[in-house]
């Protein structure tokens, strides 16, 4: 499994594994010192949307060495309104690994897996932060087809040791989380909560899933 995150290369560079990854987004793409990492590129969808921006990242990721999927146009929780932005967008999107992103209520007839290399675990949380839709039965059948159709599988607002868990042992090939998605490297002390917590997820992502369930 590999965890994503968005920061400069240089900055993770310390923490360098095979379960590292950079996460590149329409607020900030690097150059070339992404070559040699595996990366992707998140659409800000749940953020700081930006058709602008996004088209821009676009150009910039398209055809480079390393990236593994470049997030589509997604609306968070909302299955449909996610297709109709899919197929809005379409046109604008060849030439990139496509991931896809499964939202509350997706089914498997909607997704359109010929158009896609990934797909991404999406859905939103409820008011106690809970992830019914995402960590319920339908998400996790989305998963397995996506699989048995070799398609990548991420994960995205991994942010627990228990949701990572939960993501290792359903299969996903990576994930990402706000909690270290801005990691800052060494610049502070109070940084080093985040160094900690990445060098633990680092250390679950390399865990065999058995041991995760342990």
């Amino acid at each position: 499994m590999i965890v994503f995150v968005h920061s400069s290369p240089t900055t993770l560079a310390p923490f360098r594994s095979p379960h590292l990854g950079v996460l590149c987004s329409p607020r900030r793409v690097y150059g070339d010192e992404l070559e040699g990492w595996t990366w992707a590129a998140d659409n800000d969808a749940f953020s700081e949307w930006s058709d602008e921006r996004y088209r821009a990242m676009l150009e910039r990721v398209r055809g480079r060495p390393g990236l593994r999927f470049v997030t589509a146009p997604d609306v968070v929780g909302d299955a449909q309104e996610t297709l109709a932005r899919f197929w809005e967008w379409r046109d604008e999107l060849l030439g990139v690994p496509l991931a896809f992103v499964l939202q509350d209520g997706a089914t498997s007839r909607e997704v359109p897996w010929t158009q896609l290399s990934a797909v991404f675990v999406g859905g939103k949380d409820d008011e106690q932060g809970n992830a019914i839709w995402k960590l319920g039965p339908q998400a996790a059948e989305l998963v397995r087809e996506a699989q048995a159709r070799r398609k990548w599988v991420h994960m995205g607002r991994v942010n627990s040791h228990q949701r990572l868990r939960y993501a290792k042992a359903l299969g996903c090939d990576s994930v990402d989380g706000s909690s270290f998605s801005w990691y800052r490297g060494d610049g502070a002390p109070r940084r080093a909560r985040d160094r900690d917590r990445l060098v633990r997820f680092l250390s679950h992502a390399a865990a065999p899933a058995q041991e995760m369930l342990a």
